[in-house]
């Protein structure tokens, strides 16, 4: 029976064919486990797994980019989800400095703008199983722009940095979903290297413009949610905030957290809903007087 080699980073182990069920399955081998480091990580990869598009907001280092495309291995790797391909979209926008002409084909002048989502893959799984996912078309890194007109159907479709994407950019993707997929849009809406007013953005005008559509889920990460290094906290509070700190205020998909007692512990958004709901019970006893 024939055999197969799978490598991860620099360990070889074989396996039986026969165990695999789809062909991600051959490539990955071993299964890859994602590792949240903190209780907002676990609620943005519980929101990633419950709804159909995920829209997230956040400052760089707290891990959004890491765990969308984590989260999107294990559901690849599960055969009982319907998804068979992961889709990584990023806008071609340079950080303020312009790097000119690049030649090569098409996936090479793109490298340098993806090299970051690689980088993750390559920690995840290797760089041999990620170019084998690649080669068969189980990993695609596509240019925003050829998306256009296509129906992505059974695929996990990721994409980074919105905050440089515009609305009409924004609303091509959101189109775009087909049956059985998933969709995660992640950015810092406090860093675009494109717009200066973050109301311009693509990112801004998704989380603004569809809060009211139910199978869309929303979160976002704060300063203290960053987990790359406690210093970049410290470093961005002494920037001014472009953005608009209750951004979200109105259709995050609020937190549900849990004390050492396993008893729930209430964000802000629920604390000020009971709070309200309790208010006009009271209300409710009181005898109205002309």
């Amino acid at each position: 029976m024939a055999k197969k080699i799978t490598r991860t980073n620099s360990n070889a182990k074989v396996y039986n064919e026969a165990e695999f069920g789809t062909p991600a399955d051959k490539i990955l081998g071993d299964k890859f486990r994602l590792k949240c480091k903190n209780e907002a990580q676990k609620e943005f990869v519980r929101i990633i797994s419950e709804y159909e598009i995920v829209i997230a907001a956040g400052p760089s280092g707290t891990g959004k980019s890491y765990l969308s495309i984590g989260r999107a291995i294990e559901l690849l790797h599960n055969v009982s989800n319907p998804y068979s391909k992961i889709v990584i979209c990023k806008p071609a926008v340079e950080a303020e400095e312009k790097i000119g002409f690049i030649p090569g084909t098409e996936r090479e002048k793109l490298e340098p703008h993806i090299a970051s989502s690689l980088d993750i893959i390559d920690k995840m799984i290797g760089q041999f199983s990620r170019k084998r996912l690649e080669e068969k078309g189980i990993l695609v890194i596509q240019p925003l722009g050829y998306i256009r007109g296509k129906t992505l159907d059974n695929s996990i479709i990721i994409i980074e940095e919105a905050q440089n994407l515009s609305p009409n950019q924004c609303k091509t993707i959101l189109t775009r979903i087909g049956s059985n997929s998933k969709l995660v849009i992640s950015g810092d809406i406090d860093q675009s290297d494109k717009y200066k007013n973050i109301r311009d953005t693509g990112l801004y005008d998704i989380i603004t413009r569809h809060k009211n559509i139910p199978e869309i889920g929303f979160f976002e990460f704060t300063k203290e949610d960053i987990v790359r290094n406690p210093i970049i906290g410290k470093i961005l509070n002494n920037y001014p905030q472009l953005g608009e700190s209750d951004i979200l205020k109105d259709c995050i998909t609020p937190r549900i957290r849990k004390d050492e007692n396993m008893q729930v512990i209430l964000s802000e958004t629920d604390k000020n809903n009971d709070q309200k709901r309790l208010f006009d019970k009271i209300i409710s006893f009181i005898p109205k007087y002309r």
